[in-house]
């Protein structure tokens, strides 16, 4: 996620020179085909392009709307992940006992590395595949970032495994989704303290009830993941902006040479006013161009982008929340911005 209030500029320029540049070529074609070639017939009413304008701005508000939706569900879903984590470690701490017993350490901290070893395993499921392509340069639209460091990609199964025990991180291994394997080594663990005489049957639906909504907060993030954005509602609105960026200097002839007429130009500064249409379609098909790029770039909200939901952060902070709860020595920093974007 950008994290700094201003988006540098280089960053916005290298996402958008390419095609500043080919609308600016485009657009000195038409006027060097009108006013040198006399392609006359190239002068298309204004009145048509504007209609077409208006309703490429309503479908790229519907689609940056949907897209936008999409992304905070997927920031919903993490907050409540992380919260009904903070729900389950202060039960483990403080609903696990047995009368004046307490119950051992080693089990407590079995519960709470479990479930960190869960959070990253979520996490790993989100992250171990992208369809964005991997730039060793900061770029905000449609590239993650190509680093090996596995604290903030989480590619590599070790980055959950690192929590369990290696017998369960073996056993982990043979499932396709081993967050669910590990929640449900939780539920186990549960009934087996039940069983123990250190939780009754009511602290055990307490507990259970906290296991069901991690599991659904967890399925929230997998429906979003592996169902993408409607193709339909993305291709066509690209298609619809590229059609008004094409036809856009093309209107703007039968403006530019009307304001000629009215202004009485001679022959040669007619010519010469003409090109002053190139900036003003470039500035324009820019607007249109990071409109789409906005939308497009909240569509699918975990796959490593800068744009992205701050998986690895949040799953730091949590990390040192149990670590302290542990009361352990050497406990992690939290995840710093890299590049003004925190991942």
């Amino acid at each position: 996620m950008y994290v700094r209030r201003h988006i540098r500029f280089q960053y916005v320029l290298a996402e958008s020179w390419a095609y500043l540049i080919l609308v600016t070529v485009w657009s000195i074609t038409v006027v060097c085909l009108h006013e040198i070639a006399g392609f006359k017939w190239l002068v298309m009413p204004v009145l048509p392009v504007t209609l077409i304008g208006i309703a490429v701005s309503l479908y790229g508000g519907f689609k940056g709307v949907s897209a936008y939706n999409r992304w905070w569900e997927a920031r919903s879903a993490i907050g409540s992940l992380t919260s009904e984590s903070r729900e389950w470690v202060m039960q483990v701490q403080s609903l696990i006992y047995n009368g004046e017993e307490p119950v051992p350490n080693d089990i407590v901290r079995a519960l709470l590395y479990r479930h960190l070893g869960w959070v990253f395993a979520v996490v790993h499921m989100l992250r171990k595949k992208s369809r964005l392509k991997a730039s060793k340069r900061t770029r905000i639209f449609q590239y993650r970032p190509l680093v090996q460091n596995n604290e903030i990609m989480h590619r590599d199964p070790q980055s959950y495994g690192q929590f369990l025990d290696p017998e369960e991180f073996a056993a982990s291994q043979t499932f396709s989704n081993p967050a669910n394997y590990l929640l449900r080594q939780q539920a186990r663990s549960v009934k087996n303290l039940t069983t123990s005489g250190y939780l009754d049957s009511m602290r055990q639906t307490t507990m259970n009830d906290v296991l069901a909504r991690l599991d659904h907060s967890h399925g929230i993030c997998l429906r979003i993941k592996e169902t993408p954005f409607p193709r339909q509602i993305a291709f066509f609105g690209t298609i619809f902006t590229w059609i008004f960026i094409f036809l856009l200097p093309l209107s703007f002839l039968d403006v530019f040479e009307a304001e000629a007429t009215q202004q009485t130009f001679s022959t040669i500064i007619t010519h010469k006013f003409m090109f002053t249409l190139v900036p003003f379609a470039a500035l324009i098909s820019w607007v249109f161009l990071m409109m789409e790029k906005v939308s497009d770039s909240c569509e699918d909200p975990f796959e490593g982008g800068v744009n992205d939901v701050p998986l690895s952060a949040a799953c730091r902070l949590l990390e040192i929340h149990i670590r302290q709860v542990l009361e352990e020595k050497d406990i992690p920093q939290p995840l710093e911005p890299v590049d003004d974007a925190i991942y």
